[in-house]
């Protein structure tokens, strides 16, 4: 059965992992790539994640360790605590990830990449990682990287839109011009300046 795709925002957000193995590691690293506010707890960590800006507790999983956290990433080897902590998330109402058993959580990590404000992920339904890393590869070789200089200029201007033009009709058109053919061809064919130019229009004319 297919799941939902969605982007989750933990921009400043406490985020808790409970294991401190190659799995840990690994989450900790994508949830700072999402601005998020990491703690990890194992009585042994991997001694690369003293090298991230996390906070890191060096001891067994104790109840409480998830008050106040958004997320919680089960990668412990002990099945005991796994289960403890997927307890304690669901009195809690927390959202779990769990490395152990994937199909009991909440979400799972897909596969992904991040090229400037664009984000490429790939999920195979958990039939395999490789597949999903592969395809992810794939599709970052053969994503223009010119669209990712567009998306970053277009930001500005779609809050600018939004603001300007109270008329859904109107302000439809003008986001969905921010990223059309036409711009992109503008960005390439002439540079960034006369992107900025077009998207200038966008805010002050009829497109």
């Amino acid at each position: 059965m297919p799941s939902l795709p969605v982007m989750l925002d933990i921009q400043g957000k406490r985020c808790v992992i409970v294991g401190g193995g190659s799995v840990a590691l690994r989450r900790a690293r994508a949830l700072l790539e999402a601005n998020g506010s990491v703690t990890v707890i194992a009585p042994s960590l991997d001694p690369q994640l003293s090298a991230l800006p996390i906070e890191r507790l060096e001891r067994p999983y104790q109840q409480g360790d998830l008050d106040g956290a958004r997320l919680v990433i089960i990668a412990s080897n002990d099945p005991q605590v796994n289960q403890a902590v997927a307890r304690d998330a669901a009195t809690d109402g927390i959202l779990v990830n769990r490395a152990d058993d994937p199909p009991a959580g909440d979400f799972t990590v897909p596969a992904h990449a991040h090229h400037g404000p664009i984000t490429l992920a790939v999920h195979t339904g958990g039939t395999s990682a490789a597949a999903s890393a592969a395809i992810r590869r794939e599709l970052s070789d053969a994503l223009d990287p010119d669209w990712p200089r567009l998306i970053e200029q277009a930001a500005a201007f779609r809050s600018i839109i939004q603001e300007r033009f109270p008329d859904t009709d109107q302000r439809r058109r003008r986001l969905m011009k921010l990223a059309d053919p036409q711009a992109l061809a503008i960005l390439k064919d002439r540079g960034e300046a006369a992107l900025l130019d077009y998207y200038s229009g966008l805010t002050e004319s009829d497109p």
